[in-house]
């Protein structure tokens, strides 16, 4: 299964898009802003909540920092205006980052007074390690401002555990995730389970620090392991909740821990920039192009 996996990603890059979009729809949201609000209603309507990424990153041009910072500003007034349980989640190199500094923080400072005039929340994503300095500067900029910002922090790079120390508090949200990028041993674990012990590590020191914890990951070994842990320490629902990627099948697991009284948030990505997106995630995650092809086999012959 691993080879068959594995031959699904190679040619993925050579396939007509509309089979590639076939292949990856679960994770995609939809393209335009209509039709994801559309699915983040359906999402609310089973329970979970949502936190929204327009696709894309490093962008050329004031042009198009400008129109990405408008557009994301433009869907807090619609998710105000449908009542929607959603926030937002961005990457600062999709507003303007490459840019320059003074380019970024004029843009991130729209979004964070668009989130303070609806009472809405905002993430700063965290890219690779280029970035990461600066995405912490410009977070505690933000916060300044508004306290209801947070920011991501990856279990695979060294530095996180002392970023971490510095930032947490009762009044930090952290988003936790293990990291996509590709980055140099000298400042990054590559060991699967080096990676796994030190998302535990992380987690429980900030949720021990009293900060808000996302806990994105869709690893059901770190799932069960924090979880329980979580019960056995009696740390309060409001402190922590569960995140997935949109169109990962784990809805029974997603909806067992809803009844149990835990918040769950379907972080959901959507837009022109479906394709790259695509192939990335399917490339990052085999399993999941075979997992999706085998269902769309076994519905083609069903019919």
């Amino acid at each position: 299964m691993k080879l068959i996996n594995y031959l699904i990603i190679q040619i993925i890059p050579f396939l007509p898009k509309v089979f590639v979009r076939l292949v990856a729809s679960p994770y995609i949201a939809g393209i335009t802003d209509d039709e994801m609000l559309v699915n983040v209603q359906k999402l609310n309507n089973k329970g979970y909540e949502v936190a929204i990424d327009i696709l894309g990153e490093h962008v050329t041009t004031q042009e198009e920092a400008t129109e990405i910072t408008e557009r994301y500003a433009n869907l807090y007034d619609r998710i105000s205006s449908k009542q929607l349980d959603a926030n937002l989640s961005i990457k600062l190199s999709h507003i303007g980052q490459d840019l320059g500094y003074d380019v970024v923080k004029s843009n991130l400072m729209i979004l964070v007074n668009a989130a303070k005039k609806h009472n809405n929340f905002l993430r700063l994503d965290m890219e690779n390690s280029p970035y990461t300095s600066e995405t912490i500067n410009l977070y505690k900029k933000a916060f300044e401002n508004y306290s209801n910002v947070g920011i991501v922090l990856q279990a695979y790079m060294h530095r996180s555990k002392d970023d971490l120390d510095k930032l947490a508090n009762e009044k930090f949200n952290v988003r936790i995730c293990k990291g996509i990028y590709i980055e140099s041993e000298d400042i990054a674990y590559r060991d699967y389970q080096k990676i796994r012990d030190n998302y535990i590590i992380l987690t429980k020191e900030a949720l021990i620090k009293g900060a808000y914890v996302g806990i994105a990951t869709h690893d059901e070994y770190l799932i069960d392991k924090l979880y329980l842990w979580i019960k056995e320490n009696q740390i309060p629902t409001t402190q922590y909740e569960f995140q997935i990627l949109h169109g990962v099948p784990m809805e029974k697991k997603l909806q067992q821990l809803i009844k149990e009284g835990n918040k769950v948030r379907v972080y959901v990505p959507y837009g022109d920039n479906w394709y790259d997106y695509s192939v990335r995630r399917l490339k990052e995650n085999p399993k999941m192009a075979g997992y999706i092809i085998k269902n769309i086999f076994i519905k083609i012959l069903g019919r």
